[in-house]
């Protein structure tokens, strides 16, 4: 799978609208054969506020963090939500910025991985805390994510993603590129309203 297949594969979701973030890996050389076309992409999807973060790890990949502004403020915005990621040394009182640097910052390190961060992908929080509280056993169902709460809401949700990842990928085989593949699926979202 080339770049533009990789970007399309794991982060159609959030570039097409759908879904607060994704967070995927490449390897370093295949980050470099897409780094051109990344280039092109950012200004136009920044005017969406759609956002790639490539985060550089030390073992010679590179970790995107894909996120629809939009969405992720509704996120970050909830109550609980900010009480959660309070309670894991987030400071929420200053914005998304800072908690998204600190994301990052958590997410470059080689120390032991934010499980926090399914709440920015997302996932509901009770899911995120039963991941964490539970070790990942005892869910109700194994998907993109560990079920611990509301099954029929999260399969429903996995599905969409799903979907969306496999129209969007066909639309790339037909020959659009990536900005224009996710414009396209959102219009053909729009317009089945």
């Amino acid at each position: 799978m080339g770049f533009d297949e990789t970007i399309i594969h794991c982060a159609s979701p959030a570039l097409c609208g759908i879904k607060p973030a994704c967070l995927f890996s490449m390897s370093n050389q295949k980050f470099l054969d897409g780094s051109e076309h990344l280039q092109q992409w950012k200004c136009q999807f920044s005017k969406e506020k759609k956002f790639f973060v490539p985060v550089k790890k030390n073992d010679g990949r590179f970790l995107f963090f894909v996120y629809d502004k939009n969405l992720l403020e509704k996120i970050l915005e909830k109550p609980e939500n900010k009480k959660y990621l309070s309670s894991k040394g987030y400071h929420v009182e200053k914005g998304i910025k800072y908690v998204l640097s600190e994301l990052l910052h958590r997410l470059s390190a080689n120390a032991i991985f934010p499980h926090e961060v399914g709440l920015f992908l997302g996932y509901p929080l009770e899911d995120v805390i039963g991941f964490e509280t539970h070790g990942a056993r005892d869910f109700k169902y194994s998907g993109t994510w560990k079920v611990y709460g509301d099954k029929e809401t999260a399969i429903r949700r996995m599905n969409l993603y799903k979907k969306c990842s496999e129209t969007c990928m066909k639309l790339l085989a037909s020959g659009l590129s990536v900005p224009l593949v996710t414009k396209k699926y959102t219009y053909q979202k729009g317009a089945s309203k």
